[in-house]
């Protein structure tokens, strides 16, 4: 009788957790390629992962879990977690038309990465999250072209993998929808002076408020956080009385923006990152 209610028990638990042997795939729906480094998120539960270089991942969850999957440039996706491949649409981008005076503007620095560094957040891999960091335009400028991003950083060779975010604001004020229009890895991209160009997406926008944002991405590395060489390093500052830099996690059921990060402030300021964007 015990050895039945037993079987009973492992049988149940058997249909209610789906737990992967084979990888599932995120794929691009009309490449039918592999998207490296999707995020899947599953939803309304603190766990979620993401794809590797090829666009497979493993994630263990219950049938009637349904996973959050997105990838800069693509439509984001919810689909049962059951499925072996998960397909997204890519976004197509329609640049439109847009007057713009024909005086060039001088080239702006707009943000903290010039402000003075009082520690350094470090990106190693496991954080499984995203941070931003608000930047406001200023009103000298109607229209603008976004030419790079510029980091106060360390370690730009670090083994740990970083995608950049640019996003537009919502009206709750947190970030809200991507502008980019394809991946970019920071690894891939950082030069020795923390900077990266974006002049070829040609980003022309007429936003007041920006938010700058770095994923941090597992990727199925084991990373040895201890050794901060193979970490990416972001300065932290604490010389804005505000509170700029948000954040959301994996962790975090439904994955919402916050503020407060580091949960500290120095001489009864927050600390934000030191993230600046290029404009002109």
């Amino acid at each position: 009788m015990k050895t039945l209610l037993l079987l009973n028990i492992f049988l149940l638990c058997a249909t209610t957790l789906i737990s992967q042997t084979n990888p599932q795939v995120v794929t691009d729906a009309i490449s039918r390629r592999g998207i490296p480094y999707a995020t899947i998120k599953v939803v309304n539960k603190p766990t979620g992962t993401y794809a590797d270089s090829t666009g497979l991942f493993k994630i263990i969850t219950d049938e009637s879990d349904s996973l959050l999957v997105t990838c800069v440039g693509f439509q984001p996706k919810k689909a049962i977690a059951s499925l072996d491949t998960v397909y997204l649409n890519p976004i197509l981008v329609n640049l439109g038309e847009v007057n713009v005076k024909t005086t060039k503007a001088k080239e702006q620095i707009i943000g903290l990465v010039e402000a003075k560094r009082v520690g350094t957040f470090y990106f190693c891999g496991n954080v499984n999250s995203e941070i931003a960091v608000l930047i406001k335009i200023p009103d000298s400028f109607t229209y603008y072209r976004i030419k790079g991003v510029k980091f106060k950083s360390k370690h730009e060779n670090g083994s740990s993998l970083l995608r950049l975010h640019i996003y537009s604001l919502s009206k709750d004020g947190t970030p809200d929808k991507e502008i980019l229009s394809r991946d970019v890895m920071i690894n891939n991209n950082l030069k020795s002076n923390g900077q990266i160009d974006l002049s070829q997406f040609n980003l022309i926008r007429n936003d007041r408020v920006l938010f700058v944002g770095v994923e941090d991405i597992k990727a199925y590395t084991k990373l040895d956080t201890k050794n901060l060489d193979e970490c990416i390093g972001i300065g932290m500052t604490s010389e804005v009385n505000q509170d700029l830099t948000y954040n959301r996690s994996l962790k975090d059921p439904k994955f919402q923006w916050k503020q407060s990060l580091f949960g500290q402030k120095r001489n009864g300021k927050p600390e934000n990152l030191m993230i600046s964007i290029i404009i002109d």
